[in-house]
């Protein structure tokens, strides 16, 4: 809710991404008989959105993706996210070991790229220099700590904060089980 608070106090346009490559990256299963249950991901992800739409954001200023689904017209930031930032600097960042798969390793580009308006050339109208503040769980800071680090090599010089994501940390939804813990849109009974 204070997401659409801000989105009404500023009269600012509202893009929403859904990471449900990032759900199956750390929690996807494979079965031999079934193969594996990345639609199961995806099928959350819609279901997520609806609750989303819910909230009454206004639907002319407001741009909801899934990652599966839109992650090629941010391709080129992507690409350019992992040119920015070395393997030493993500793994120090996220931990990566030998035994994490190889899209865990790639996705911080893909959770970086929607901090940079080139990404939305039609849902935002092309405007290269809009800045960026993003509401997030504090579980979600490595990511854009990365991203700051190098935001200024994916935008104009005239950028108002030389690419770099503002951040509004928020603590998360308690789950349906109780005070411990967090929601969470893989838990059933969160």
């Amino acid at each position: 809710l204070f997401t659409k608070w801000l989105q009404d106090a500023f009269n600012v346009p509202l893009v929403v991404q859904m990471t449900d490559d990032e759900k199956f990256l750390w929690k996807g299963e494979y079965d031999a008989e079934k193969g594996d249950n990345l639609n199961h991901y995806y099928h959350l992800t819609m279901e997520n959105a609806k609750d989303i739409i819910a909230c009454g954001f206004d639907k002319s200023k407001t741009f909801i993706f899934s990652d599966l689904d839109y992650v090629g017209h941010m391709y080129p930031n992507i690409v350019r996210i992992w040119k920015s930032i070395t393997y030493n600097t993500a793994k120090g960042a996220f931990g990566f070991v030998g035994e994490s798969n190889i899209g865990q390793s790639a996705f911080p580009a893909i959770q970086a790229a929607p901090s940079f308006p080139s990404s939305f050339k039609t849902p935002l109208g092309g405007d290269d220099n809009m800045a960026c503040l993003i509401p997030c769980a504090i579980d979600q800071d490595p990511y854009f700590r990365v991203t700051r680090d190098i935001g200024h090599k994916l935008v104009p010089k005239t950028h108002p904060l030389g690419g770099k994501p503002a951040l509004l940390h928020a603590k998360f939804f308690p789950p349906l089980e109780g005070a411990a813990g967090k929601m969470s849109a893989s838990n059933e009974n969160s």
